[in-house]
């Protein structure tokens, strides 16, 4: 089976999102100015994994209550919010037959939420399934005709989601399927690097860099041991952006902890430079190549503002690392970059924008036919022709 993969997102009634319909591919890149709804695209992914950890009703606590998890219109509470997903994550899953999620929740005037959720996938090559989950009910039927449920269960709670419940079913019931799904939604990384954490020395604990990159150091540490052509190719990639940098090094920390230091040796300098020493862009630049380069990667890495810090030429860099890195783990990202914008091709750009009078998003602000027809028109890079505002997603 290829990597796992989201083709696409839809989202109403969900803080600034009231009807967006968003495809996606190997590299999403969503573009805007502030308050378009580009994190809000990545808060229903991080939504939808919490009420894998949760039930409904605390996964909504948990973002501040409903009414910070509902469209802020106006309207009374009892609007309807309703997720969905799609992709090719299940084992008979393709392009034609895709995995379908969708939640459909609102709270009742005695403060209870009220929820409905489906998941429709192939449980075999030629058959499909579709469940459904209303309250405590669950009904069994094949996804492709409308008749009578085939069978009936009941979950043990109103509140539980059928993400968090149902994974622990039988394979037969279909728990397989619904199992790859929560499992591809809670290990979603959204990559969002703490530069003063990432600096400091870290023990050595074999992994994957964490989202908040605190664990550089034995995160590099493990893939120079582990995927040294890898790293041979991070570091070239580091010494195009740093002129003068020789190597990247290691230095154990003894102690009952054993821990790892991130050096630099540069040239002309007698003593390498210690990462916690190293300029913001450096450090910040190093662990988004470090996450590009991991050999092992989770499906789906978010990563937010993916130019904040970084030189301009750095840019064109990242946009070619996460190219290649994209056959590995998909990726969404978002950016203000003019630059990072420029080396994109249309099938990987989005433009967000927001409409003024009713505040709702405007995603995608252009199609991608579209975005390839005014490029060719133009004949100008997409950077430039978002930043003129000829494709709108830029600030009134």
């Amino acid at each position: 089976m290829a990597n796992p993969m989201l083709t696409k997102l839809t989202a109403r009634g969900f803080r600034s999102l009231a009807d967006v319909s968003l495809s996606l591919d190997p590299l999403t890149v969503l573009v805007g100015p502030n308050g378009s709804g580009k994190t809000n695209i990545l808060n229903v992914l991080r939504f939808l994994a919490s009420t894998v950890r949760f039930d409904l009703a605390a996964a909504v606590d948990d973002w501040g209550g409903y009414d910070f998890v509902r469209r802020q219109d106006g309207r009374p509470s009892r609007s309807r919010v309703t997720l969905g997903i799609q992709g090719i994550v299940t084992r008979h899953a393709s392009a034609n037959a895709p995995d379908d999620y969708r939640l459909s929740f609102y709270q009742t005037p005695r403060g209870l939420l009220s929820r409905e959720e489906s998941f429709a996938f192939k449980r075999t090559k030629g058959q499909g399934r579709r469940i459904t989950v209303t309250g405590r009910k669950v009904e069994f039927r094949r996804d492709d005709v409308d008749e009578a449920p085939s069978r009936t269960r009941e979950l043990a709670s109103r509140q539980a989601t059928g993400l968090a419940t149902l994974p622990d079913w039988s394979d037969n019931e279909g728990g397989e399927g619904i199992r790859l799904l929560a499992e591809f939604l809670s290990n979603i990384r959204v990559l969002e690097p703490d530069v003063d954490a990432a600096r400091q020395p870290s023990r050595i604990i074999p992994g994957s860099l964490a989202d908040d990159a605190s664990n550089l150091a034995p995160a590099l540490h493990g893939l120079s041991k582990n995927d040294p052509e890898s790293f041979e190719i991070l570091q070239g990639e580091m010494r195009q952006c740093l002129p003068g940098l020789e190597a990247i090094e290691f230095q154990p920390m003894g102690g009952p902890g054993k821990g790892m230091v991130v050096t630099l040796r540069e040239k002309g300098v007698r003593s390498p430079i210690e990462l916690a020493d190293a300029s913001y862009g450096t450090v910040r630049l190093l662990a988004l190549l470090t996450a590009l380069h991991e050999p092992d990667p989770p499906a789906f890495t978010a990563i937010e503002e993916a130019d904040h810090g970084l030189h301009p030429y750095a840019l064109d860099l990242l946009v070619e690392r996460m190219r290649a890195a994209s056959r590995h783990t998909q990726l969404l990202v978002t950016t203000h970059a003019p630059t990072f914008v420029n080396q994109l091709r249309p099938s990987e750009l989005v433009v967000c924008d927001r409409d003024s009078e009713t505040g709702a998003s405007l995603i995608p602000r252009v199609s991608r036919n579209d975005l390839m027809r005014i490029k060719v028109k133009s004949k100008l890079r997409l950077g430039e022709l978002w930043f003129s505002g000829a494709l709108g997603g830029v600030p009134d």
